[in-house]
């Protein structure tokens, strides 16, 4: 890399590091942004702080990049471009700068922009191949269908043994990290609501007809999961 593209990199970087903290990273990556995230979030900026790069890297790139956190997703873009850490690859690290302005967050679409028109031809045709298949893994809306999909299983195994069926038995479930507990009638409702809120999400972005929690059955779940397939294999930002 030349100097003067280490330094537009440097200047991209402070843009992208004064806005990431002040975006809700909870509200849209499909993941409960809960103390044990905090935690984890905390360790990595604190070994990048230290220059322990490599252990940063691990961390944004193997727990906080597939639970959507855009800031980690900008991280490991920023680390492959520098070479801090990792092996320096442009290329690998303009796909992860699109994953990371998905949002529309603008300082992180400044600098997958940047980027981009750094780029050749070839190079930008191998970012496509990489930025499709972070982005089946990693986007918002592959994120939620895979959350749907967990809580439509976790419904399925409780005691009723129904998607449809609700426990009139007292059974209470306890929360450790939360130290609560509640009735398994409300716990379902709880978890019927997660669902919901990831469900809206991923009609808003395919634009369909909402789908109802309490009725969604595995047939609508299978034919919901190939739409949102389809949907994060094809490139919509350039």
């Amino acid at each position: 890399m030349n100097v003067e593209l280490k330094i537009c990199v440097a200047l991209s970087a402070c843009l992208a590091l004064s806005g990431a903290f002040a975006q809700d990273v909870s509200s849209s990556g499909g993941y409960v942004k809960d103390a044990r995230i905090l935690s984890i979030q905390d360790k990595a900026e604190e070994l990048f702080e230290r220059e322990d790069y490599k252990r940063a890297h691990i961390i944004y790139r193997n727990e906080l990049a597939p639970i959507g956190d855009k800031y980690a997703q900008y991280m490991v873009g920023f680390m492959s471009m520098t070479g801090l850490g990792v092996h320096e690859d442009p290329v690998l690290a303009s796909a992860w700068y699109r994953l990371a302005a998905e949002r529309h967050t603008a300082e992180f679409i400044a600098v997958r922009d940047d980027l981009h028109r750094r780029l050749d031809t070839v190079e930008m045709e191998r970012s496509d191949g990489i930025y499709l298949r972070l982005r089946r893994e990693y986007s918002d809306i592959a994120v939620r269908m895979r959350e749907v999909r967990k809580d439509y299983e976790l419904l399925r195994s409780g005691p009723t043994g129904s998607r449809t069926g609700r426990s009139s038995s007292p059974v209470i479930i306890v929360k450790p990290r939360e130290g609560s507990s509640m009735s398994m009638d409300a716990y379902e409702h709880e978890v019927e609501r997660r669902m919901q809120k990831h469900l809206d999400f991923i009609a808003r972005a395919l634009e369909i007809e909402r789908v109802d929690a309490d009725q969604l059955g595995s047939t609508q779940l299978d034919g919901l999961e190939a739409q949102v397939m389809a949907y994060v294999s094809r490139i919509d930002d350039r």
